[in-house]
């Protein structure tokens, strides 16, 4: 079981690392800024599957219990459980922005098609430098499409953030819980 996790966690991982290569790359910083964290959870969407990552992680360094326990009483009207703010963490709004979602990594990054139109995935403060540089940024649905590629069913419904990051937990514990004796099937 701790294979299959982990084969995901890879597979989402290798995504985030192209496109945060691609964020690196048209320079538009937004280093100590917490404007787009600024917000209830219920307006920042996303899916289990790119919890995945995170999830591992916090169950290596045994962090999972407190996450956990810190996710139950989160609700779509707070803040995202991970924001930290600059008395806390300085260079960004994300506790563990290393393994933050796609959907926080499209931001600032990348563009949706609404109809004939191009919007930009940005911030007030980004958006004019961004427009200069539309040929630069993806499809955000690309890449949504490319999780639910990995795993249609971890893929399809987004949900507030807290909520994702609170099932994503859930998955990755009970996936592991069933798999450690007594309850491994059929264990001698």
């Amino acid at each position: 079981m701790w294979r299959q996790l982990e084969s995901l966690s890879r597979q989402v991982s290798n995504i985030y690392e192209e496109l945060d290569s691609l964020h690196d790359a048209l320079d538009a910083s937004c280093n100590g800024c917490r404007e787009c964290c600024k917000t209830a959870a219920r307006n920042i969407e996303a899916t289990i599957l790119e919890f995945v990552p995170l999830a591992l992680h916090l169950v290596e360094s045994e962090q999972f219990d407190f996450w956990f326990t810190k996710v139950q009483t989160a609700t779509p009207n707070d803040r995202c459980v991970l924001f930290a703010d600059e008395s806390i963490k300085i260079e960004g709004g994300c506790s563990l922005h290393r393994y933050r979602p796609l959907v926080c990594r499209l931001f600032s990054a990348s563009y949706v098609r609404r109809k004939n139109n191009v919007e930009i995935l940005s911030c007030r403060f980004l958006k004019a430098d961004l427009s200069k540089k539309i040929d630069r940024l993806v499809e955000a649905q690309a890449y949504f499409d490319r999780l639910y590629d990995i795993d249609p069913y971890l893929a399809v419904q987004r949900r507030d953030i807290n909520t994702a990051f609170r099932e994503a937990l859930e998955y990755v514990g009970m996936k592991l819980l069933l798999n450690t004796p007594p309850f491994l099937p059929f264990a001698s």
